[in-house]
């Protein structure tokens, strides 16, 4: 069975002092990076290329060198151990070849388990699949004295891999109630990721919840901002929340109500939050984050402005009291809480492809 990641996407692209989760930034290479964030960097670089490149800030420039550097290039060798780096490779290799569409994404994963397998030793009388070589991808890479996380971040599988981590513990606050989680500090990074890849750094998964503990990359977030007290730890305490309230949840569901929970808490990053998810939707399941944005701003736009049609200009979202919005989003989460109790609480999957069309 694929284990899907229920994980964080922070953004560093406007915010210097700390990463925001999905925060839309005020940057010419917005549509640059949701379409990467989307997983297809074919369409990310038409963009890219269909810009004027004379007219890009410093930073921007040099965002717009190395995306195309790192996708009109073979993937470059890391200097790690040698079952470690083999897997790396292969993985880039996968992202390149499927969020270029070189090959379609069944085929790339076909020859990304194929190159596992010779990396691996893999008999070929051993009949695993993807989930499970890459599980033992990730045994091999520990083996070798680093840490890693495989699986899937939608939609495609993942690999990051690290070299040192720090347990803690924290009180989470939530709209109504508190809870004491495990976290688990992660840092000094080999791979961020296939959205780090795709971003070339500027976007990647901040951090993610598993059912008994929560997992933050340390460089992503100033331990002391709002940042990391609500866009990280209030997101990821509410998957941990609902795992055990609504057990069934499908990723898009935790991600509508986590990205809810970070409005309902917010003060000081309140307008910075509504303009990212109303600025990188998408209407797709199969990408988590920017289809919960989609129906986070779709239903905080009914909420706040009496609208049927999504808001997604910031200036509007700005010409209401920020505590209006964090109000919207406690009604909002409020509503959906008492909608999954009718619709049975330990059984409920899914409920956003189907509402408010």
């Amino acid at each position: 069975m694929t284990r899907t990641l229920i994980a964080a996407v922070v953004v560093l692209l406007a915010f210097t002092a700390s990463a925001v989760p999905a925060a839309a930034a005020v940057t010419a290479l917005s549509k640059v990076y949701g379409a990467a964030l989307g997983g297809d960097m074919a369409s990310a670089l038409a963009i890219l290329d269909s810009m004027d490149a004379s007219q890009l800030s410093p930073k921007d420039s040099t965002a717009r060198e190395c995306l195309k550097r790192t996708f009109g290039n073979p993937p470059v060798h890391e200097d790690l151990p040698p079952k470690s780096g083999q897997i790396l490779d292969a993985y880039r290799t996968y992202w390149q070849t499927a969020m270029l569409r070189r090959a379609p994404k069944a085929d790339a994963e076909r020859t990304l388990l194929a190159t596992l397998r010779s990396i691996l030793a893999i008999a070929p009388t051993d009949t695993a699949g993807l989930d499970d070589v890459s599980d033992r991808a990730r045994v091999a890479i520990d083996q070798e004295g680093l840490f890693a996380l495989t699986g899937v971040t939608l939609p495609y599988y993942e690999l990051m891999i690290w070299r040192k981590q720090e347990p803690t513990t924290y009180h989470v606050k939530l709209p109504e109630r508190a809870i004491q989680v495990h976290v688990v500090f992660l840092d000094d990074f080999v791979s961020l990721g296939w959205a780090g890849y795709a971003t070339c750094g500027r976007a990647h998964s901040g951090g993610w919840a598993t059912q008994d503990s929560l997992f933050a990359l340390k460089s992503s977030y100033d331990l002391k901002s709002e940042n990391f007290r609500v866009s990280y730890l209030a997101h990821e305490g509410r998957h941990f929340s609902d795992y055990s309230r609504y057990p069934k949840l499908k990723q898009p569901e935790l991600e509508y109500r986590a990205k809810l929970t970070e409005l309902a808490m917010s003060d000081t990053t309140t307008y910075k939050l509504i303009a990212a998810f109303s600025g990188l939707t998408g209407q797709d399941r199969d990408v988590p984050h920017s289809f919960a944005n989609y129906w986070v701003a779709r239903d905080m736009s009914r909420v706040v402005f009496g609208s049927d049609q999504l808001v997604d200009d910031a200036a509007k979202w700005r010409s209401v009291p920020a505590d209006r919005i964090r109000k919207g989003a406690r009604r909002v989460l409020q509503e959906n809480d008492q909608k999954l109790k009718k619709m049975g609480s330990a059984t409920v999957e899914q409920f956003l492809a189907s509402s408010g069309n």
